[in-house]
């Protein structure tokens, strides 16, 4: 009988601890070392400091998308400054400023990211890391594209949505953008992120081993200058992965002709870092050297950069879609473009 009693004792002393809400460490994430992220937020802000005249405020256009993965902090680190409840995260991002007056930089940037839970519903973020932006700006008369590399310094309030699902969460971010020998800026931001727990394994096929996707893309190409309208353009793209977070890429691009400025085609190769988020989704990031020949330029080739944010899902086990934004950079102070697209990859092999 007394073994008996202390099962039902113990089995009873379960259910009423499983009733209780998480810890505040678990409130948005459990310990697992596996966290994707991903957020999208929007919002508003103004600029100030050198070269800045007229309108200093962004026009409600300022955005940020942001994806990482947590990694863990290291033992010594975490005794010696009692560090045991946060969490460490390396994220990539997206960020535009808007458009203050003859003003219009955005850019993409890596982060290193603390986050330490406050409450059951709140924690609490600092970002700091590089950020490579270019601004179309009009100095002495002439439209310019300039690239810069300067900080973006972050901090977020990240309010619990787990009610609706796992690692949901509004995120409330204000941004600190400072460029050496131009205008700083300070946008507040609101939007959607989530934590992805335990990402499994990218899906893999077991038709090839040696599996190469192929895919190809349709979508807007916008010149980085006031004059320049938006044209159609396609690509094609064979890329490899290896293992779950990286891979390689080629592409043929057709940016399209503007009728104004750009008229450039191309070939591009591509390193990537790609953080699956569920079984289905995946974030990425590529960066590379793209060979093109602009016909309204100089009519030869030219060594740009081309840098790529991605994200896609499967449709099934050999197909997935994905929509894409790259720019084009030219350090030519010119000829600057994003690139909009939509695609869709199959899996080849042998």
């Amino acid at each position: 009988m007394a073994p008996l009693i202390a099962w039902a004792q113990d089995h009873e002393n379960k259910d009423i601890k499983s009733s209780f809400p998480q810890d505040a460490s678990h409130s948005i994430t459990t310990d697992s070392d596996n966290n994707a992220y991903a957020s999208a937020t929007i919002g508003n802000g103004f600029a100030y400091g050198k070269g800045v005249v007229g309108d200093r405020y962004m026009e409600g256009r300022t955005f940020e998308f942001r994806f990482g993965k947590e990694i863990s902090v290291p033992a010594f680190l975490a005794e010696k400054f009692n560090l045991h409840d946060a969490k460490l995260r390396l994220d990539l991002f997206h960020f535009n400023e808007g458009h203050p007056d003859n003003n219009h930089r955005d850019g993409f940037g890596a982060q290193m990211v603390y986050r330490k839970p406050v409450s059951q519903k709140i924690n609490l973020e600092l970002g700091l890391g590089p950020y490579f932006s270019m601004n179309t700006t009009t100095i002495k008369g002439v439209e310019l594209n300039e690239a810069k590399l300067g900080a973006l310094l972050s901090v977020a309030a990240l309010v619990d949505l787990n009610r609706f699902s796992p690692g949901l969460h509004m995120r409330y971010a204000l941004n600190h953008v400072s460029m050496p020998e131009k205008h700083s800026s300070v946008a507040l931001l609101v939007g959607i992120g989530k934590y992805f727990d335990k990402v499994p394994a990218r899906i893999q096929s077991e038709s090839y081993s040696n599996p190469i996707w192929l895919g190809i893309t349709a979508g807007i190409s916008q010149t980085n200058h006031g004059v320049s309208e938006g044209a159609l353009g396609f690509s094609v793209e064979a890329k490899k992965y290896y293992g779950n977070h990286w891979g390689a890429s080629i592409s043929g691009i057709m940016e399209g002709d503007d009728e104004v400025r750009v008229h450039r085609n191309g070939v591009a190769a591509q390193g990537w870092f790609v953080q699956p988020l569920d079984k289905n989704w995946a974030a990425s990031a590529g960066i590379g050297p793209y060979v093109a020949m602009n016909k309204r330029g100089t009519n030869n080739h030219q060594l740009h950069s081309l840098i790529s944010f991605q994200v896609e899902r499967y449709i099934d086990i050999k197909w997935k879609g994905f929509v894409n934004f790259s720019r084009v950079t030219t350090f030519t102070s010119k000829n600057d473009r994003d690139l909009f697209r939509i695609g869709l990859m199959k899996e080849f092999g042998i």
